[in-house]
């Protein structure tokens, strides 16, 4: 289990001790820093503190992450450590503490050179910037509907929104093959998933409860399972846009009625017409099983895993 752990002077000590044992000196901070400069080290480390942890593996010190204000990251790793998925699993503690500390984005600074550093924040889902040799990385943090709501309709609709978004993080970084690639025997494939998220957000809220005329509700009829299949002029930039789209539009919807208000288009006359409340709660549960869906398909894809 690894766990981050507040920097204190006796954390310092600690970290002192990796750094001249286990390190190699060049990838500890601070910068030129040399075993034969032990205060050195100590005055960084002491006046970085409040953004300073030590990176812990079953109460044993293995390395150090900082994470400031900024939302500004960067570890170093003992070498007893490295090859074992450490830095992965710090850097997946970073972002869990990165709501606390009120941070919504990570970014970290390295270069082309540190393979290591380069690949764990891709399996962490990182947008990379590669300008030559500097590599800039971006990490959105999610960051769940605060925990002090107490009416029902507000958090629900705090975590449809959390939901939506996550389905966009989910394939932020894949590359143009990977979203059009199945990894299951279904067949299905990440873009094409939300493609069909877009028909769902549009079949419930515009044609179902609100009565909207759509000629295609399900996709183009002379295709199976139009919803899910990325045709030609399918792009990328567009299914996005279709997909945000038709959020936006079900929130204009949501916003203008009633969750006791009951669907206009109902195609089960033994079966009541649904509310409104009834539509949200049943598209919450879609979208939960559709983020965990994307989870495997991009864990089976490139490696990456997390929120």
């Amino acid at each position: 289990m690894i766990l981050l752990r507040r920097l204190d002077d006796e954390g310092v000590e600690r970290l002192l001790g990796l750094a001249v044992a286990d390190t190699d000196p060049d990838d500890v901070m601070p910068p030129g820093w040399t075993v034969d400069r032990p205060d050195e080290f100590r005055e960084f480390y002491r006046a970085m503190r409040d953004d300073a942890y030590e990176i812990v593996e079953d109460d044993r010190t293995v390395g150090m992450a900082r994470l400031t204000a900024k939302g500004e990251t960067g570890m170093w790793i003992a070498r007893c450590a490295r090859g074992a998925g450490v830095g992965l699993a710090a850097l997946r503690r970073v972002v869990e503490e990165a709501p606390r500390r009120g941070v919504d984005s990570i970014v970290a600074d390295t270069t082309t050179d540190n393979l290591a550093a380069v690949t764990v924040l891709r399996k962490a889902g990182a947008i990379l910037d590669i300008d030559g040799r500097r590599v800039l990385a971006r990490l959105p943090v999610p960051v769940e509907p605060t925990p002090d709501i107490a009416d029902t309709a507000e958090l629900l609709l705090a975590y449809l929104d959390f939901y939506r978004e996550a389905v966009l993080r989910k394939i932020d970084g894949m590359t143009e093959d990977e979203l059009r690639t199945s990894r299951l025997p279904s067949g299905w494939t990440p873009l094409g998933l939300v493609k069909h998220l877009a028909y769902v957000e549009m079949r419930w809220l515009r044609w179902c409860f609100r009565g909207e005329e759509i000629t295609h509700p399900y996709g183009n009829p002379d295709v199976d399972d139009a919803e899910w299949l990325i045709e030609g002029d399918d792009t990328t930039d567009r299914v996005r846009a279709t997909y945000r789209e038709q959020c936006a539009r079900s929130r204009d919807i949501v916003a203008e009625s009633a969750l006791t208000d009951r669907a206009a288009h109902w195609g089960q006359p033994d079966v009541p017409r649904p509310t409104l409340a009834w539509i949200l709660f049943h598209l919450l549960q879609e979208y939960a099983r559709h983020a965990g869906h994307l989870d495997i398909a991009r864990e089976l894809s490139d490696g990456v895993v997390g929120a």
